[in-house]
């Protein structure tokens, strides 16, 4: 049941609910304290890591202390369940205030800024981050003060862990579950600033994907606020985490100096004054006004003996005396945590997934025309600094696109129809693993200002995952471009693995070589001649087949050619990279109905089921290796139900694990739809979804589902497959 109570105290109304559990008012009886009690929801007290995760959140609590924190009288577990007793704050939060008064005055909105900044300087001093500040974690009190509350997904500073906190208040680094410092925290708290100022968030979309986008590359718009504090915006809300203050206290140093030189000596007098015009009737009307508590009593600290409980564990006792001898008498078991412990337990363990690659959207207005295109990201990098480097070099063909073809301070005119240009990009993986990372990206502008069809480019990007460097299309070869002799052995090779359909398949009316410097000179701005990128099956070329003497429709014209066709050209490095072995090298599997192309190392698993399993690991056992499935939708039978298009692929009667993501034991929910349309597996078109899925811990699965109806084939990945668009494209019919 949900409705246990501590024994010792009488409960005097509620302060809220959560998913996890619910907070209430109450007096101790023997003391007449009046406290705030977190009861952790039975149902939760029973898994160990819901329990687990309650009882850090109490461990941070006992970390932290000062005027500007809802401070930690005692944590308790018992048969029933667990609870945290805690100071209870006469006062209203931040969010019930800009409920009502939508922006406040910038004193007042500084004032408040200062003194959660000091409660988060309390915490960075303890070598805590709270991870989650925003309006509702904002208490203001009625005697002019504003505290800080809810730890409960705070970690200590240098740790890192999943995404997690309030997607409106987030910090980019947040968004990939990098390293929690500091600076997050302040990057929150400027957000929440930025909104008592301005009357609304400074990034908001219906949609997490587009919001994460904005908080990552969006300008800061700190156009929208009073020029004196504008400063302190642009700084607080830096991307880059090296150039916002390094903590709260820096922050707090800043802040004074340009509320002082702004508003004159008395900015906080003033900004709490007009404040206390707006919110001292809310103040008024806070639970414990309206119940009746008064003022509460300040707790009676005294020091005891450690206390051991009946599960063992014995820790130091620094609590309200009263409240904690009473509640161990009634209740039997109670943990108790000290606020002078120098070696808190670690963190509870969550499921953190592996290196995953993710094609993200991007949408945003710009000076005269807009942008809505796809990108990709990298998360679970051990080096979380490689990580970084590697989703710059990852969004430069994006960012690069948006300034080339109209310069900044130089906007594109309307279109003829009034409407403004718009760009777009695509982006594919072509190739995953733990060392390298290769994609391709082709961009597009609908616009008549460059021509009938607007404009048009692809751009090959390869990255070694170990040091986050881009390789460029010459360094994947050893001494080709810029040597004519073995630029012509590769050209040999190009028309070689051309197949029929594509325009190298035929020779040209006035056939050319191709320059010996294909791979350096450039065609346009960002790309040259031939670019070439490693894929699943062989290296990926993109070729302006115009310097060979086809016609411009063909360009860009793009060729896959097998590595062991590549062997004496590719560099060491690259040999290196795809690994020395002929493992790299390609084998034709039949998947049924059609002959796909695969690396070598891949092996196709059949099973009792409809579904067979095309394994792309390569060493690994049992139900979470990589795969592809390719599943028999003929087959049917009560523990079996056929796949419906329109609804993300499950083929079971229990409910779909997490395994892409290292959850076994977390199930699939929350569909999305995010794409919907025809795509090819060989000379056929199959039904294409591509839907987001939650898992029951919070993480994101991304399921691709390609359904052909008449062979009643259906193919799934869940795994970011590399390549696999590229090989299903290829395949051959029977």
């Amino acid at each position: 049941m949900d409705d246990w109570a501590l024994p010792g105290f009488t409960e005097m109304g509620s302060l809220g609910e959560g998913g996890f559990g619910r907070v209430v008012l109450a007096r101790h009886e023997e003391s007449a304290q009046v406290v705030a009690i977190k009861y952790l929801y039975t149902r939760f007290a029973a898994d160990p890591r819901r329990l687990a995760e309650f009882r850090y959140e109490a461990q941070i609590l006992s970390r932290v202390s000062g005027p500007h924190i809802a401070r930690l009288h005692q944590f308790v577990e018992t048969p029933q369940g667990a609870a945290i007793i805690m100071e209870a704050v006469h006062g209203i939060s931040l969010k019930e205030i800009l409920g009502r008064q939508e922006k406040l005055e910038p004193e007042a909105a500084l004032a408040i800024l200062k003194g959660s900044l000091l409660g988060l300087a309390g915490a960075h001093a303890a070598g805590t981050v709270h991870r989650d500040y925003k309006p509702a974690n904002v208490l203001v009190t009625r005697e002019g003060q504003s505290k800080l509350v809810d730890f409960g997904i705070a970690v200590l500073a240098g740790q890192t862990g999943v995404a997690a906190g309030t997607p409106a208040y987030m910090a980019p680094e947040q968004w990939s579950g990098g390293i929690a410092t500091p600076a997050t925290d302040v990057y929150a708290a400027t957000c929440v600033f930025f909104q008592c100022v301005a009357g609304h968030r400074p990034y908001e979309a219906e949609r997490t994907e587009v919001l994460r986008t904005l908080h990552e590359y969006a300008p800061i718009p700190f156009g929208e606020v009073p020029e004196p504090v504008r400063d302190l915006i642009a700084r607080g809300m830096a991307k880059d985490v090296a150039q916002r203050p390094s903590g709260a206290a820096e922050f707090v140093a800043e802040l004074e100096s340009s509320a002082r030189k702004a508003y004159g000596d008395d900015w906080e007098r003033n900004g709490w004054h007009r404040l206390a015009k707006g919110a001292g009737v809310l103040v008024a009307l806070s639970p414990l006004a309206l119940l009746g508590a008064g003022t509460a009593a300040a707790p009676v600290i005294a020091g005891g003996a450690a206390a051991t409980t009946g599960g063992g564990i014995a820790l130091g006792l620094k609590v309200t005396a009263a409240i904690a001898a009473v509640t161990a008498a009634a209740v039997g078991t109670v943990v108790v945590v000290d606020a002078d412990s120098d070696d808190p337990p670690p963190p509870p363990t969550t499921t953190l997934a592996a290196m995953q690659v993710e094609v993200l959207t991007r949408a945003e207005r710009l000076d005269g025309f807009d942008f809505n295109g796809k990108y990709v990201r990298i998360t679970g990098l051990k080096d979380k600094a490689v990580e970084e480097r590697v989703n710059k070099a990852l969004m430069a063909p994006v960012d690069g696109w948006l300034t080339s073809v109209w310069s900044p301070g130089n906007p594109p005119e309307k279109e003829p129809d009034g409407d403004i240009p718009h760009m777009t990009t695509k982006a594919e993986v072509l190739r995953q693993d733990d060392k390298l990372l290769s994609v391709v990206y082709e961009r597009s502008v609908d616009t008549v200002q460059l021509g009938n069809h607007g404009g048009y480019d692809v751009l090959t990007l390869v990255i070694d995952l170990s040091g986050g460097d881009v390789i460029s299309t010459p360094d994947l070869f050893d001494d080709v471009d810029g040597n004519a002799e073995r630029m012509l052995a590769l050209e040999e090779r190009l028309y070689a693995s051309a197949k029929p359909g594509e325009c190298l398949a035929e020779p040209p009316s006035e056939p050319k070589r191709l320059p010996a410097r294909s791979m350096s000179d450039r065609y346009t701005e960002d790309a040259a001649v031939v670019q070439a990128a490693p894929a699943a099956s062989g290296m990926v070329f993109h070729l302006r087949a115009f310097a060979l003497g086809y016609p411009m429709v063909c360009n860009p014209t793009t060729v896959t050619v097998p590595y062991d066709r590549l062997l004496g050209l590719l560099s060491p490095r690259v040999k290196k990279l795809l690994g020395d072995t002929p493992a790299h090298r390609t084998k034709e599997t039949d998947v049924g109905a059609f002959t796909i192309t695969t690396p070598e190392k891949w092996s196709l698993r059949s099973s009792a089921t409809p579904e067979r399993s095309l394994v792309t690991a390569d060493q690994c056992a049992g139900a979470q290796c990589a795969h592809v499935l390719f599943s028999d939708n003929s087959r049917v039978d009560p523990s079996t139900p056929a796949y419906e298009p329109g609804k993300p692929y499950h083929r079971s009667t229990g409910p779909r694990p997490c395994l892409s993501l290292g959850a076994p034991g977390e199930t699939q929910g929350s569909p999305v739809l995010r794409v919907n349309e025809l795509r090819p597996i060989g000379t056929r078109k199959a039904a294409y979804e591509e839907w987001q899925l939650t898992c029951s811990g919070g993480g994101v699965v991304t399921q691709r589902v390609w359904f052909l109806p008449k062979t009643r084939l259906v193919v799934v990945d869940e795994w970011n497959t590399p390549g696999l668009d590229k090989i299903l494209e290829e395949a051959r019919w029977h």
